[in-house]
């Protein structure tokens, strides 16, 4: 349908081809089309814009929570924001009353920068949100929190990255493979980041073609193949537009012919042929 199409081409960074679809649908009163076509709006991380805000309200009339929270915050400058914030609160304390792990972590967010925030942020974590056991991973990570017995900092942060990859949640996923290679697990943490480009997540999968093509001085793991390289890359070229992170894509794009330029025609053919079989059971968008 119209709002399918419409996020997965705005998922593409075919942004302008996808708005229309998302608009339509959201005309037609689908709450989730309005909310993507809102976010597909933005161009200003600090402020909402009018038309942001005017099919971010529409979502939120529809029922919509995870607009409601955009509208909540600090962003929405179009003088409703208490209204939904309240509005928000009291629907998310009794939906967290009840034991819902996502209504917390939804908590925690309103009450950024409060210590409100973190302890809302620990009980979501206990009560299973990947989202927020790879944020207090993080929160933990970079020393805040208190932790007096030498080596259990450390082991909570494997724990709750563990944790949060073991349901899929992609920044758990890259922590804990972060902690296995320090480790020495170099096998196992190409196995997440092999299974992370599996699901047809853009990041991931020219993550791991970078990965192939030692891209950068500081990757040491997997070992140099350009042939595997060159194909994630090329799966990467092939699917995505360029209304996003157009400066990237044309990075990607010449580290992929650079490699091409290194490969044998049969080695070429390689890489077309991976491609296109992956390309074949796999869509690929981004999917965070």
């Amino acid at each position: 349908d119209a709002y399918q199409l419409g996020d997965l081409l705005v998922d593409q960074y075919k942004i302008k081809q996808g708005q229309p679809y998302l608009k339509y649908a959201a005309d037609k009163g689908n709450a989730k089309a309005a909310l993507a076509y809102s976010r597909s709006l933005s161009t200003n991380v600090m402020v909402l814009g009018p038309q942001e805000h005017e099919y971010a309200v529409k979502a939120a009339k529809l029922g919509n929570e995870d607009a409601m929270l955009t509208l909540s915050l600090s962003r929405n400058i179009f003088g409703d924001r208490d209204v939904f914030r309240s509005a928000l609160l009291n629907k998310l304390k009794e939906k967290a009353a009840q034991g819902d792990a996502d209504a917390m972590r939804k908590l925690s967010i309103l009450y950024f920068g409060t210590s409100k925030e973190v302890d809302w942020k620990k009980k979501a974590a206990e009560y299973g949100n990947a989202t927020a056991q790879h944020e207090l991973a993080r929160y933990y990570e970079v020393g805040k929190g208190w932790f007096f017995i030498p080596g259990k900092r450390e082991k909570e942060v494997k724990r709750l990255y563990k944790a949060s990859a073991e349901q899929g949640n992609f920044r758990g996923m890259e922590g804990y493979a972060s902690i296995l290679l320090r480790e020495g697990k170099k096998e196992k943490a190409l196995e997440i980041w092999k299974k992370m480009a599996n699901t047809g997540d853009a990041g991931s999968i020219i993550f791991l073609a970078a990965g192939y093509l030692n891209a950068t001085p500081r990757i040491t793991y997997p070992e140099k193949d350009e042939v595997l390289g060159a194909a994630y890359s090329k799966i990467y070229l092939d699917s995505m537009g360029t209304d996003k992170k157009q400066s990237l894509y044309e990075i990607y794009k010449e580290d992929y012919l650079e490699a091409m330029s290194h490969l044998s025609e049969a080695q070429k053919e390689q890489v077309n042929d991976f491609a296109k079989e992956f390309l074949k059971t796999h869509t690929v968008r981004v999917l965070r």
